[in-house]
This record gives structure tokens, sequence and C-alpha cells, in this order.
């Protein structure tokens, strides 16, 4: 019986699982971020260690081939970098990375030309042409980009609240919504613990929800929604604009997955353009993508 390892390593947490030959899940484990742009490397190789030996716990069984879909990264690596990472952590003579919008593309299980977007703690789209090339638009990192973004939206409230509480804004329960979350009493302590030390970007975009539960009440939080759902299918339509008419698009984050008026939203917009996309959220999980992934690697 053969075995492979599917990983995705998204921005805030990294889930693996491994999975026979014949798709059945033989074990699942999730732990923390492997995207070494946030944590730095050294943090990475001990979370994919701490990942690997979890999938791994009593599991007495050889590895065929490994596939990692990771947010820090935007096509396929090659086997210097994989090794920088993978090396000494995962025993398989078959490992390969690439985005983790790549590993939604495999999860889609579509031959013909396909389009994937993930928006969790960051967002970029990629798509596979006929010829199976592969095309990207986002993906540029929370400075240069990430619109629709679980982080983005959070930076942008906060800005707002700020803005709110100085009076430079316009009022808003944002204002509000940050001290309950980050449990101050003083809008100015906020300082302190953004920037010492810097609040990772995961944590940061922890905020997220928070403004969609004000959007409902609040027009500067539902502004801040409404212009990141329209800033991302922006990008999506850029892509799509590369790619076949009727190519379908597949959705994937914990914006996509838990926010149904962003959906909605970001959905007809794209629909406005290009009326004959069909959008789903993905029916399988990106790790499984990894999986799928590792077994056409294992046959090359």
């Amino acid at each position: 019986m053969k075995y492979y390892l599917g990983i995705d390593g998204g921005g805030s947490k990294t889930t693996a699982i491994i999975c026979d030959e014949n798709l059945n899940l033989v074990s699942r484990f999730v732990g923390e971020s492997i995207n070494f742009n946030s944590v730095g490397m050294e943090k990475a190789r001990e979370n994919l260690k701490a990942t690997v030996d979890g999938v791994l716990f009593g599991k007495d069984i050889q590895l065929s081939a490994v596939f990692i879909g990771m947010s820090a990264i935007a096509e396929r690596a090659d086997d210097t970098f994989t090794k920088k990472l993978c090396e000494g952590i995962i025993d398989c003579p078959k490992i390969t990375m690439d985005s983790d919008v790549y590993i939604g593309l495999e999860a889609m299980r579509c031959e013909c030309p396909a389009a994937m977007v993930i928006s969790g703690t960051g967002s970029m789209a990629v798509g596979r042409l006929e010829n199976g090339s592969i095309i990207h638009t986002g993906g540029w990192g929370y400075i240069l980009g990430d619109e629709g973004s679980g982080y983005a939206i959070a930076i942008d409230a906060l800005k707002a609240a700020i803005c709110g509480y100085e009076g430079s804004g316009e009022k808003t329960l944002l204002t509000d919504a940050v001290m309950e979350h980050y449990k101050v009493e003083n809008m100015l302590e906020i300082i302190d613990l953004f920037y010492d030390p810097p609040m990772p970007r995961s944590e940061i975009a922890k905020f997220a929800p928070v403004v969609f539960e004000c959007s409902e009440k609040d027009s500067v939080a539902d502004a801040i929604i409404s212009n990141h759902a329209r800033l991302l299918a922006q990008t999506v339509c850029a892509l799509l604009s590369k790619m076949p008419a009727g190519t379908p698009l597949g959705l994937w984050g914990g914006i996509f997955e838990n926010q149904e008026n962003f959906r909605i939203r970001f959905s007809a917009i794209i629909n406005e353009s290009f009326p004959e996309t069909k959008i789903n959220v993905l029916e399988y999980a990106p790790e499984y993508g990894a999986v799928f992934a590792a077994i056409k690697t294992d046959g090359e």
C-alpha cells in the first residue's frame, strides 16, 4: 500500500493529512504556520517538524510522495529551497512544494481550465490554462497587496477605528470593538500591543471576523468589507480575462468559508464581467488537493 502526505501551509495554521493510494484518510493533524515570510525559516522548520511528527504519530508507514502547498511561495519551489525547509524533517524521496492556491486548483479535480482564489490571512488567485501552464494574479504580500484578505480587512478597520477615536474620521463601532477585542481600556494601549514586539499578521487577521460583525450595523465597517470584495474581485477578473470563457472559479480560505455576505458581494462583481463563470466554495479542502498532487508527482 502506498501512502501520501499532503500539507496546506496557510498564513495562520498548517493542516497535514495522510491518505493511502485509495484516498482513504489515514491521519490528520493541524499545526502552526510554516509561512517562513511571517515566522522566519527557523520557526517554520520547527512548526513543520511538529506537524509532520503529529500526523505520523503512531503510524508505521513509508511515504511514497509528499506535496506541500504554502502561502509563502507563488510557484513551484526548486530542490534547493525545498531541502532548506524540509531536509531532516520529512523522510521521503519525493517532496514537492508549490503555492497554497496551486493545491486549491488540484482540489477542484478539474482537468479543464480552472481558476482558484484564496482569501485567508493573505489572498491570491491562480489559474490553470488548457496547456497546463499556471498563471497568477495577486499574491504580492501584506505590504504590496493581499486585497480582500483577513489581514487587509483588519488593518483597514483598525485604521478606521483610530480615526474614529481621534475625530479625524467618521465615528464608528469599530473603535469600541478594537478596545474590547484587544482588552484595553485606553485606545493608546494598542500601540504597545502592535509594536512591542510586532504583532504577527496572523494575529492581526483574527480581528477580521469582528469587522464583519460590526458591518451589520456600522456603515464604516460595511464600506471596508465592500471595498475589499471589490478589490479582490478586480484581481480575479484580471486572471479570468486571460482564461477561456466559462472557466470555473473555486473559493477557499477563512473569509470565503465563513463570510457569506463577502462571497455574495465578491461573486456579484465577478459575474458582472464574467456571467458564464460558475463560482463555488471547494468541495475538497486544499490539503486533499496536496494529496492529489502528491499522487501525480509519484507517477511522474
